[in-house]
């Protein structure tokens, strides 16, 4: 058995794991080492078998043939940069090491959660418990095994096998990109492995709009039978903030009814502000909350929601935002301002070509004075 201390096992006060102290006499490559462990057991059984190595009384005898592919291998190695067979056994020591002390898939999703789900909408929560639902199938496996390659092949299996659209595919590859910026998954790979991996091609079709029949039906709907909710739609649908995530922070405070407008995006993790019309139509919906305090969506929202919207109704990704994006473009045109301005301003868009693709003369101005003319009932 070696010297007391020589093998201490230890416990790290920052990564609360075990360590196996090995002096430099006791080391493989001449220098001191700390080996770290999930568990004390597992520090103990290294530090066994090293032991038991040490103390052996039989030391390997090596024939002229191991001595010959010894010779030969230190040779070879040399022509790849390595000082000679040592030196790339090492290395290879430190490769195993390294993968040995990776976690797995499943325990870098919850790290991620961890640490970043304080920031997170609704919409992006779900979006996680959706990917994780996906992944639990290669949860156990080891994250530095979750190489560009292994995606490459694994991400489009997935997509086949389930009949994913184009959208769901980029969806997931999206969260992968972000989840390999955890730590971990930066200490197994330098560069991250999914970004190599191109996006699916989605086929551009139009987006879906509200007709002006659906957003009085919607509407009045709501009004009937969960009057409480009626800020929201009203606002999703006359103001075009994005449902999934900026409705879901909205607060009372953020509404100016004196100076008319909402303030959009104070307090996000991007700092993104911008400063939303409040419209006369809107102003109307509004008016019977205006002495509200707290967020404007309410708890257990998307079971509420789900009750009031009419069977009808079919209700798209975003249909609310692109409704009232496409209303507005047509009710600036038809004033002859500048309505290209008007609806990258309000909805916060950076890009000249999803106003283009969605919103330019979308509607005949005809429909958007009719839109701007649906009122709360009497």
């Amino acid at each position: 058995m070696p010297k007391k201390g020589e093998l201490q096992i230890t416990r790290d006060k920052q990564t609360r794991k075990w360590v196996v102290n090995v002096s430099a006499k006791l080391s493989l490559n001449g220098k001191r080492q700390r080996k770290l462990f999930q568990t004390k057991a597992a520090a103990q059984d290294y530090r066994n078998n090293l032991s038991q190595s040490l103390d052996s009384k039989n030391p390997v005898k090596f024939d002229e043939a191991l001595l010959n592919q010894a010779q030969y291998y230190d040779d070879a190695f040399q022509l790849y940069g390595y000082q000679g067979l040592a030196d790339a056994c090492a290395d290879w020591i430190r490769e195993l090491e390294r993968r040995s002390s990776s976690i797995t898939l499943i325990d870098l999703l919850e790290q991620y959660k961890a640490t970043r789900g304080g920031e997170w909408s609704d919409g992006y929560l779900d979006t996680y418990k959706w990917v994780k639902k996906h992944l639990l199938p290669i949860g156990e496996e080891i994250i530095n095994k979750l190489d560009s390659h292994y995606w490459q092949e694994w991400l489009p299996a997935w997509r086949e096998k389930g009949a994913y659209s184009a959208r769901s595919y980029n969806h997931l590859r999206s969260f992968l990109v972000a989840l390999y910026t955890m730590p971990k998954a930066v200490d197994a790979f330098s560069v991250n492995p999914i970004k190599s991996i191109p996006t699916a091609k989605i086929k551009k079709k139009p987006v879906s709009v509200f007709s002006n029949a659906e957003v009085k039906l919607l509407l009045e709907n709501v009004w009937q039978k969960d009057f409480e909710l009626v800020p929201w739609f009203a606002i999703a649908i006359f103001a075009g903030l994005r449902p999934e995530s900026e409705l879901g922070r909205l607060k009372w405070d953020d509404i100016n009814f004196q100076d008319k407008w909402i303030r959009v995006g104070f307090g996000n993790k991007t700092d993104t502000k911008r400063f939303v019309d409040l419209s006369d139509t809107l102003m109307a919906w509004l008016l019977p909350f205006k002495d509200r305090s707290g967020k404007i969506q309410l708890p257990n929202h998307k079971n509420r929601k789900a009750k009031v919207v009419p069977e009808t109704i079919s209700w798209a990704r975003d249909i609310t935002r692109h409704t009232y994006g496409s209303n507005l473009e047509a009710h600036m045109r038809s004033l002859g301002e500048n309505s290209k301005q008007k609806v990258l301003e309000n909805m916060g868009h950076t890009m000249l070509q999803t106003f283009e693709q969605h919103y330019r003369n979308a509607r005949p101005a005809k429909q958007a004075t009719e839109f701007w003319a649906i009122l709360p009932p009497s």
